[in-house]
């Protein structure tokens, strides 16, 4: 489906309510948008997959600090380091 839309004078854009429908897009839906080179992707977030996928990575995450012996602290310190040095 292809459809000419038009940015309003605050940078908004309106997707056409044929769209929204074919697409079952509804009021608070949430949207990641990518921009590369000419073009725009937006990319609809399914928060609660989200959520989970989240909550997998975290766990990931914190069963390799364990491995590597990498404390809460020693997190702590490399964010407080990194702030200052802005």
């Amino acid at each position: 489906m292809v459809e000419v839309i038009t940015i309003s004078s605050k940078g908004q854009l309106v997707i056409p309510k044929n769209v929204r429908d074919d697409m079952g897009i509804s009021q608070n839906d949430k949207f990641i948008l990518v921009a590369e080179e000419s073009s725009i992707l937006l990319r609809r977030i399914d928060e609660s997959n989200l959520k989970k996928r989240m909550k997998t990575l975290m766990s990931s995450a914190s069963s390799e600090f364990k491995k590597a012996g990498i404390k809460q602290s020693d997190i702590q310190k490399e964010i407080e380091s990194a702030r200052r040095s802005k």
